[in-house]
């Protein structure tokens, strides 16, 4: 794997080239093209760049971010349409290796007419699955170019990528690096699955942002009470925890104080990638604040809730078209939105 230009811990954060390096998956997604039909019974599947890492990466790329990824694809042809999609959406493909026996990850998605998902994943391990500390040491330097780096919990799931992700959440954490998560939680990629809120949590602790659904709180956080689970949150130590809420909109935790904001009215086709695009919105509004040397813990309210406002808006519209990608914004297209 890439390293990429260099930056030790003690460069300033306003100098690093990027603004978030997603670490994690990218896979191929396959999402059949009428919605509310089984399975058995989709003749035709629309391929799209997928993977919850890969789709921030696409998300804040389109709203003007300097976005990278880091993550192991495989020699075929797939691999190669991620490549070639990630470089046209203007995503920084230095972290990105290709292995050189497993295959690209890819993933056939149901959707319901109500815009619900099932998934059917083939990935056996897949080539982001097998990411080694190796790799992470190839890409020190992309890490620690960066100002933040952001993470799912898939890594999380198996050796030897959770050997990885631990390595490269030390690493940068050594570099002066803001951590970012969203868990993304898939408890069927786990070996053990009474594994996952412990691991989970302890790769979360300290970070400077945490977005959460509403739908992982019971298993990850042990309530269902959004008031309660943002507490425990900042408890492990997380500067600003939000909890997305679906067309509720979401409820944020952060020194500045707590709070709710309301979800935009539209009309839902896939939700896919929704929170992906919340996540990326969120970052492409905190960007400026970084470059002028504040963390997220150091906004006022003001601020803090014109970011997740907009935030939702990014998310509104990922969800009015099929694909996880397909209705990422730019920052013309959310003109209007309210």
């Amino acid at each position: 794997m890439a390293a990429g230009a260099g930056a030790g811990a003690g460069v300033s954060s306003a100098t690093r080239r990027l603004d978030v390096l997603s670490v994690g998956e990218a896979i191929v997604d396959f999402f059949g093209d009428r919605p509310g039909v089984p399975m058995a019974e989709i003749e035709t599947f629309h391929r799209h760049l997928g993977g919850a890492p890969a789709n921030l990466a696409v998300g804040l790329a389109r709203l003007g971010g300097r976005a990278g990824l880091l993550t192991l694809v495989g020699d075929d042809g797939f691999g190669q349409f991620l490549l070639a999609g990630l470089r046209a959406e203007g995503v920084d493909v230095g972290g990105v290796g290709v292995h050189r026996t497993a295959r690209t990850g890819i993933t056939f998605v149901c959707v319901g007419l109500h815009g619900e998902r099932s998934f059917h994943f083939y990935r056996h391990p897949s080539a982001d699955m097998l990411i080694t500390e190796a790799d992470i040491a190839g890409a020190a330097g992309v890490i620690a170019d960066s100002r933040v780096v952001h993470f799912g919990s898939s890594m999380l799931a198996r050796e030897p990528s959770r050997a990885a992700l631990l390595r490269a959440l030390e690493l940068a954490r050594g570099a002066g690096c803001l951590l970012s998560t969203d868990p993304n939680l898939r408890l069927h990629l786990w070996e053990d699955p009474g594994q996952a809120p412990g691991l989970i949590k302890r790769a979360l602790e300290g970070a400077a942002v945490v977005k959460i659904s509403d739908d992982e709180l019971a298993p990850l956080l042990g309530t269902t009470e959004v008031a309660r689970a943002g507490r425990l949150l900042r408890d492990l130590g997380v500067s600003v925890a939000v909890i997305t809420l679906g067309a509720r909109g979401c409820y944020y935790d952060a020194p500045c104080g707590t709070g709710a904001l309301p979800g935009l009215r539209v009309e839902v086709v896939d939700t896919t990638g929704a929170g992906d695009g919340f996540t990326a919105g969120l970052w492409a509004e905190l960007a400026p604040h970084l470059a002028a040397g504040r963390t997220p813990a150091e906004l006022s309210r003001g601020e803090l809730e014109a970011a997740l406002g907009f935030a939702n808006r990014v998310a509104a519209r990922v969800v009015t078209r099929l694909g996880a990608t397909a209705a990422l914004p730019r920052r013309s297209e959310l003109e209007g939105m309210a």
